[in-house]
């Protein structure tokens, strides 16, 4: 069989061009879809930290409400016998505290005396139920002074020692988180905080409450910018939903009965997909694609955990199609352009051929003397064929042309990379340092503290935990106001952070008016060493607190524990010996430090 010259030229050369063609094309396509996936991956992460970040403020809110007025009712600040003190001090942190929904007591004795905040209009009310007043459950305006104003409704009777958040308190003896239930005054969900309190001599003084509306934790979600069209969810594990960033609600009323959504249950078909994921996995943390009705979604599952046992699930749902729209315009681009350049390439090929069919014979003849040997020179500068010279201009040009912009993407693709690499980094860091004193914050503590303890455990050797609290730092925020206590915690911190002396060190703020010092490595008098050192550094700060107990200034209570890391223990007991010290110093007088016993 016998090919004229220009199939011969034409076709191989058009086959090669397209295949090359077909394989740039697909390379780029997995690489930019793999770039798209990653991208969409990195932003659903970043905005379930972000939920999670606002999950920590608010319920973070109502427990430390509830601490607080335990500890001033424990310390005799708050008298439970004048409940005009009690209506005052519970409507001045409603009014600064704007997650709070309900502050409240339940006294021993089933009277009750609460603060409440109006969903719709964020009016403050009091709320009580006195023997002096028939034990029923009235509702009053606030005046200007935060004192009770006149009675707008007259309740039911009401006994404190019969609702859950009392009964629910008595059994766990800690602070604990009571069930979601549904607020009869509002059309909203809540859950709460209640906290068992006794006198200095045992004797049972109530129950202190700190309550939060879950449709405020709705109201952020829709706020959130979640792609084009994302959505997410926040719920308990057993599926209960506790809010979404969509419109529709997460119960519904049956007459008197509150029957409340789960994720497969809900409106939106791609949280019930989600819902439906996650009740045939038993570990439902992590990121997976969906396919919903046909369209890929991607869903991001973490869980959400505070140190009282508040557990829920936070979920963000990406469509793939919000970021893909973009990607399908330019791939589209490219297989025309693709097309485009093949079809001229063709046509160069006939173009080509032809030329090269007139010169045939002189480029015979000058092959047939190169075959016997004879030397006519360099046969590029020799041809007289210019469009074989053009061809190889040609080639060479469109190669440095293919090199030039292969070398662009792959520059730019570094550039995303890097970006996508520091903004995670950037997320890590913010996500682990406290906001206030650019310390490690608590999360960043837990992580740390179980670093050094497998690490203190392999190795044999000792480790040490100092627990710190700021004397009377309530007492010093009522005094000299907030700005001034946020600046005693910055300069607490600094001298925290002084005291560390190597880089397995780690100070950081555990949570209120708490800091955590770390020390691996450390036996309990090295430990006792940085603990006088912090204590005095703290003493020379000369922070003047009129209403100190302990001295005239600003000064730290602080529990030492050191332990040699056993596969019998664990790092939570090592928390718990040096907060136990923390307490056994503060009930000894503060302004000292007291150690556990080795």
């Amino acid at each position: 069989m016998r090919f004229s010259l220009r199939s011969f030229l034409v076709l191989p050369f058009l086959l090669l061009f397209l295949a090359a063609a077909a394989l740039i094309g697909w390379a780029g396509y997995r690489s930019g879809q793999e770039s798209l996936e990653q991208f969409q991956r990195q932003m659903a992460a970043e905005v379930g930290v972000r939920i999670a970040a606002h999950l920590d403020r608010f319920f973070s809110a109502a427990t430390h409400v509830a601490l607080s007025n335990a500890e001033a009712l424990r310390s005799g600040r708050l008298n439970p016998a004048r409940p005009d003190d009690l209506q005052r001090q519970f409507v001045g942190q409603i009014r600064h505290l704007p997650y709070l929904t309900f502050v409240s007591i339940g006294l021993a004795d089933g009277q009750y005396v609460g603060a409440t905040r109006l969903l719709d209009t964020n009016e403050v009310r009091v709320m009580t139920s006195l023997k002096t007043e028939g034990m029923t459950i009235d509702t009053f305006r606030v005046d200007d002074d935060n004192a009770r104003g006149i009675r707008i409704n007259r309740g039911p009777d009401f006994d404190a020692r019969t609702r859950v958040w009392f009964t629910r308190a008595q059994e766990a003896g800690r602070v604990s988180w009571y069930p979601v239930y549904k607020y009869k005054p509002y059309d909203s969900l809540g859950i709460g905080v209640s906290l068992p309190v006794s006198d200095a001599q045992g004797r049972a003084i109530g129950v202190v409450t700190g309550d939060v509306a879950l449709v405020q934790i709705g109201r952020y979600l829709r706020a959130q910018s979640i792609g084009r069209s994302g959505v997410a969810f926040v719920a308990e594990p057993d599926g209960k939903l506790i809010a979404t960033s969509q419109p529709e609600p997460v119960f519904r009323l049956e007459g008197e009965n509150v029957v409340r959504l789960g994720i497969a249950d809900y409106g939106d078909p791609r949280i019930r997909a989600a819902g439906e994921w996650l009740r045939t996995n038993d570990q439902p943390s992590g990121q997976r694609f969906l396919d919903v009705g046909g369209e890929r979604v991607l869903l991001d599952v973490r869980h959400y955990r505070d140190s009282n046992g508040l557990n829920l699930l936070v979920g963000v749902l990406l469509p793939e199609r919000d970021f893909a729209t973009t990607f399908h315009a330019n791939m589209k681009l490219v297989a025309w352009l693709t097309l485009g350049i093949a079809a001229l390439g063709a046509l160069f090929g006939v173009l080509l051929s032809g030329w090269l069919a007139r010169p045939l014979n002189e480029i015979n003849r000058r092959a047939e003397r190169i075959a016997g040997g004879e030397w006519v020179g360099d046969v590029e500068n020799s041809s007289a064929i210019r469009e074989y010279a053009q061809l190889q201009h040609s080639f060479n040009a469109m190669a440095a042309s293919l090199r030039e912009a292969f070398s662009s993407l792959e520059s730019r693709v570094s550039e995303r990379t890097r970006a996508l690499e520091l903004a995670n980094d950037e997320l890590e860091r913010i996500a682990t340092l406290d906001g206030l004193t650019h310390i490690a914050n608590r999360r960043r503590f837990d992580i740390v503290l179980q670093q050094e303890w497998r690490r203190c455990l392999r190795e044999r050797i000792p480790i040490s935990l100092l627990m710190l609290d700021v004397d009377d730092f309530k007492a010093y925020n009522d005094e000299y106001g907030h700005q001034a206590g946020d600046d005693v915690l910055i300069r607490i911190a600094a001298v925290c952070n002084a005291a560390m002396k190597r880089s397995t060190d780690t100070a950081a703020r555990y949570g209120g008016e708490e800091f955590a010092v770390i020390l691996a490595h450390t036996d309990a008098e090295g430990a006792m060493r940085v603990a006088e050192a912090i204590a005095q550094g703290v003493r020379v700060l000369d922070i003047a607190h009129r209403r100190a107990t302990a001295a005239p200034v600003v000064t730290v209570s602080i529990g030492v524990a050191t332990m040699m890391p056993d596969v019998r223990e664990s790092a939570e007991g090592l928390v718990g010996a040096a907060d136990h010290a923390l307490y056994a110093a503060k009930r000894a007088g503060r302004n000292r430090i007291s150690r556990t016993p080795a």
